[in-house]
């Protein structure tokens, strides 16, 4: 007579406390075995996965890998694995919290079985995203724009890195308006990668009026082509575009000496692995932009025991008009690789050489250079 191999019924704490002991490959397999220790499996994971990276791009064989100290999941697959992505997004979907994809992933969702109710959003609790754009065609831009609306209910952090193309400049704007539009308190940040400065330039025209925490402008071009600082400056006061930061890398920087770096103030300009065309440019340019003035602001003081005023008393007082002593820009950074032309003689001392001057023409501004070194 065959004897039939009959699992134990442990109880749940001490099947938890062995699965803590298992991979994320298998727990996979752990989940088909029963109801009872598939609900197990998912509680398991909807606490140590809060983060996905999902990478649809150089890899041919589906693969995940847990980084459990960092509750995060890794995904490699390849762009058409909608079997094995239905599989992940099943058991992890409700517990992001953070998330890396790119938008062509976002735009496939509709083939990916996913059971959840018609009302309910892919990524209800999903608050901040890390959006990569590759190839922004008509196509992926108007079946993003289709589901958009189902696929988060909140974000508040996002990052979109763009690489850009030639012809998807509108469309990278109309992912950017569709994320605006749906989530207006967003702190967004934006990366742009490029071979040329023409074709950022083209983007940030294309680019409706925005805040944004950080712009970094990244040059994928192997000779450091230049990228005009006064050109920047034209397009984004144009489009009144903001940004606390802007950051630069592995570009030729040209000032004019004639116009400021930026028309609104910002508080870090960062210059990584650049060539900076003219270091007395750059100097006169920073000192024109701490010379503009800042917006004036009004403030309203209220009654002595701390109340606010009622609707029918008398106005609150204004105080004279103000404007308490700040910079227009707080930071300079240069890091990396940086070379400053007509101070090439003093090899490894020239970022000290721009710091005194720098201290002469424009005393507030703080200069950091302790990331930056020299092939000399």
């Amino acid at each position: 007579m065959r004897f039939r191999n009959l699992i134990p019924n442990l109880p749940d704490v001490v099947l938890r406390r062995i699965f803590d002991f298992l991979s994320y490959q298998q727990l996979c397999k752990a989940e088909c075995v029963c109801r009872r220790w598939q609900s197990i499996v998912l509680s398991i994971m909807r606490r140590n996965v809060h983060e996905i990276t999902i990478d649809r791009f150089g890899s041919s064989e589906p693969s995940v890998h847990q980084v459990v100290p960092f509750h995060r999941l890794s995904v490699s697959c390849a762009p058409d694995a909608f079997d094995f992505l239905a599989g992940v997004i099943r058991r992890s979907r409700l517990s992001l919290i953070r998330m890396t994809a790119d938008i062509e992933f976002l735009t496939n969702l509709k083939h990916v079985y996913v059971n959840k109710d018609e009302n309910r959003k892919y990524f209800s609790n999903v608050d901040e995203l890390w959006l990569l754009i590759v190839d922004c065609n008509d196509r992926v831009t108007e079946n993003f724009l289709q589901i958009e609306e189902k696929l988060f209910s909140e974000i508040n952090f996002l990052t979109l890195q763009v690489h850009l193309t030639t012809g998807c400049y509108r469309n990278v704007a109309a992912v950017l308006n569709a994320f605006m539009a749906r989530h207006p308190k967003v702190t967004l940040r934006l990366e742009i990668h490029a071979e040329k400065s023409s074709s950022i330039f083209a983007q940030l025209a294309e680019l409706s009026p925005v805040v944004l925490r950080r712009i970094k402008l990244i040059c994928t071009e192997f000779d450091l082509p230049p990228l005009r600082f006064g050109e920047l400056y034209r397009i984004m006061k144009e489009r009144r575009i903001k940004a606390k930061s802007i950051l630069s890398r592995d570009w030729t920087l040209l000032f004019d000496g004639c116009t400021p770096v930026t028309a609104y103030p910002i508080e870090t300009l960062r210059i990584s692995s650049c060539t900076v065309g003219s270091v007395d440019n750059l100097i006169e340019a920073l000192r024109l932009t701490a010379q503009q003035q800042l917006p004036k602001v009004k403030r309203v003081t209220r009654p002595a025991d701390g109340t606010a005023a009622s609707a029918s008393s008398e106005k609150p007082v204004k105080k004279a008009t103000t404007t308490r002593k700040k910079a227009f820009v707080k930071k300079l950074e240069l890091a990396g690789q940086c070379t400053l032309r007509e101070l090439q003689f003093l090899q490894t001392k020239a970022h000290e050489e721009l710091i005194r001057r720098l201290q002469v023409s424009v005393p507030d501004l703080v200069v950091s250079c302790e990331d930056i070194y020299y092939c000399w």
